[in-house]
């Protein structure tokens, strides 16, 4: 026997309170009805007895499910914007969005990718110096390539901190 996921709920002279209610919230009255069932199932629940998924848990490998949302043309002019300015299309920055969310972690895009790679070049640079630094280090110009090495260092930490803030602030707004 299949048991029934949905509830069907007469409400009466309440009908038209309720979906004002809902208007104003801007929720749909199934989404409101959810919300609050949820919010009092979920004050009998003990504190420590709520599983608390980790972060790294969710994967983005795997078999993919399809999912329709419906968006105002505006909406989705919107979400076009975001996407082409952040290097990607709708559908791959709408699920960005989602598992930045998800998983509380940045979710690159092309651009971001560009300057990470650019990092990295650095990183070979920062390499070369201080293989320079540990073969000229008793001479006399030692103290510059360290110098200069310290700048490369600090360039790098810099675009990295950047890359990734601008990425935790786009996902988290």
């Amino acid at each position: 026997m299949v048991t029934r996921v949905r509830l069907c709920v007469d409400l009466g002279p309440a009908k038209p309170r309720w979906e004002a209610w809902c208007a104003l919230h801007g929720v749909t009255a199934a989404d409101g009805v959810r919300q609050l069932v949820y919010g009092v199932l979920a004050q009998d629940e003990p504190s420590d007895t709520v599983p608390e998924r980790e972060p790294h848990s969710l994967s983005p490998d795997g078999h993919r499910e399809r999912l329709e949302i419906r968006l105002t043309q505006e909406e989705l002019e919107a979400a076009r914007q975001q996407a082409l300015a952040g290097g990607l299309n709708v559908n791959r920055w709408i699920v960005a969005v989602i598992r930045a969310q998800l998983a509380h972690e940045p979710q690159l895009g092309e651009r971001e990718m560009q300057l990470l790679a650019d990092s990295n070049q650095h990183l070979a640079t920062i390499v070369t110096l201080l293989g320079r630094v540990v073969v000229h280090g008793a001479a006399r110009d030692g103290a510059h390539l360290l110098e200069g090495t310290r700048a490369v260092i600090d360039a790098h930490l810099r675009a990295v901190m950047q890359v990734l803030r601008a990425n935790l602030d786009r996902w988290s707004r």
